[in-house]
């Protein structure tokens, strides 16, 4: 059987700019708030879109060259050479928060209360993270497929890639889902741990705020997590969540173990 779709671990420029042209078609059917955050279009005409497009592509290239925790993937259609699918991996072999939650900034949006706002909402999102995920972990960022080729396996492909660095690693995994993507995380062992809703209000706001509150706040997000190897009972019994296991030392791959579990190990209930 002839295989359709490849899956590509992106290292250009060239590839990540396809992938950023799939999250910009992706997040517009449907149409997603959150997209917004990230990629303002600051202006009416076609041409303020293709400049916030080129803008976001030599951004998140940046980024991308200076994070070595990040990891792109997309998916290739076979025929058309098309990248039709993507996702970002984030790769943690160490707590990459040991100043606790980061004051996340969005300096794409001009000096203002459009700026804040989306700050406000960025930080809301990942102070979870920030918090429970002090141990070596995956994180998945981004997720997208075009309309077209949804319901594909495209995202079963993405999501395995980052599944076997985890198991292999014997690491946590970590996402903030939408409503449209859970069942497809919780068929990788991935469970709702809680739902993000967000708070902007504040006193005395100015028509502005009113604005962007109404067509950029995000529908409310699922925090997600997968322990080590997918196990959620051990001997019975389930598993401390991530609020519980602490702050991890030392190497990944059961070469050295955090404080609490060692205690734990000591009284025969380690995992």
């Amino acid at each position: 059987m002839t295989t359709k779709y490849i899956l590509k671990q992106a290292s250009t420029k060239q590839e990540m700019d396809g992938i950023m042209d799939v999250i910009w078609a992706a997040n517009y059917t449907p149409y997603d708030p959150f997209a917004q955050i990230f990629f303002p279009i600051l202006g009416f005409l076609p041409g303020d879109r293709e400049a916030s497009i080129t803008e976001s592509k030599e951004r998140f290239w940046s980024i991308h060259q200076s994070d070595p925790s990040s990891n792109w993937l997309y998916v290739e259609d076979v025929q058309t050479s098309d990248p039709v699918g993507c996702a970002q991996w984030q790769i943690f072999l160490h707590n990459p928060f040991p100043d606790g939650p980061p004051n996340l900034q969005a300096p794409w949006w001009p000096k203002g209360e459009c700026r804040d706002f989306c700050e406000l909402v960025l930080n809301q999102v990942y102070k979870p993270r920030a918090s429970w995920m002090t141990r070596p972990h995956l994180a998945l960022n981004w997720m997208a497929v075009l309309p077209t080729h949804r319901r594909h396996g495209i995202g079963s492909l993405l999501m395995q890639w980052g599944i076997t660095h985890a198991d292999h690693l014997q690491i946590e995994a970590w996402m903030e889902a939408s409503a449209m993507g859970k069942p497809l995380y919780a068929k990788f062992g991935f469970r709702v741990l809680f739902k993000i809703a967000f708070d902007t209000e504040k006193r005395d706001v100015s028509d502005e705020w009113r604005k962007i509150e109404h067509e950029i706040t995000p529908a409310p997000f699922c925090a997600m997590w997968r322990p080590k190897g997918g196990v959620w009972e051990i001997e019975g019994k389930g598993v401390r969540m991530p609020w519980q296991l602490g702050v991890e030392v030392g190497e990944v791959g059961g070469m050295k173990k955090d404080e609490d579990n060692e205690r734990e190990a000591e009284n025969g209930v380690m995992e």
